[in-house]
C-alpha cells in the first residue's frame, strides 16, 4: 500500500526520470513536484491526467490513491481515526439507500 506521492515517485524511478524532467514535462516547478512525491502536498484533481499521460497509467489508479490519501491525511489530524472511519461508511450506506441506489459492500 503507497501513497499517491510514493506512486509518483516510484513512477519517475522506474523510467530513470530526473525531477527536473518531469516537472518541465508537466509544465509545473520542480520543488512543488518533490512536495507531492514527499506527500507534502496533494496535486489537484485536474492534474492527475496529465501523470497518467506522461507515465502510461490508468486514471483509475492514480484517482483511487488521490481520494484515498485526501481522506486519510485528514484523519491523521484527528482522534480515534478508526471510529470516523465506520461512521463514514454507515453514512454512506444511509446516503445510498436515501437516493434509491444499493447498500455498499460490506
Amino acid at each position: 500500500m503507497e501513497t499517491l506521492g510514493e506512486y509518483l515517485r516510484t513512477l519517475r524511478e522506474l523510467q530513470n526520470l530526473p525531477i527536473r524532467k518531469v516537472a518541465a514535462a508537466l509544465d509545473i516547478d520542480q520543488s512543488t513536484l518533490g512536495k507531492y512525491e514527499r506527500n507534502e502536498r496533494l496535486p489537484k484533481r485536474e492534474l492527475l491526467s496529465d501523470f497518467a499521460s506522461f507515465y502510461n497509467v490508468a486514471i483509475s489508479e492514480l484517482e483511487k490513491k488521490y481520494l484515498t490519501d485526501k481522506v486519510v491525511f485528514t484523519l491523521l489530524e484527528e482522534e480515534n481515526p478508526e471510529r470516523i472511519l465506520v461512521e463514514c461508511k454507515d453514512k454512506l450506506n444511509y446516503l445510498k439507500n436515501k437516493n434509491g441506489e444499493s447498500k455498499i459492500n460490506e
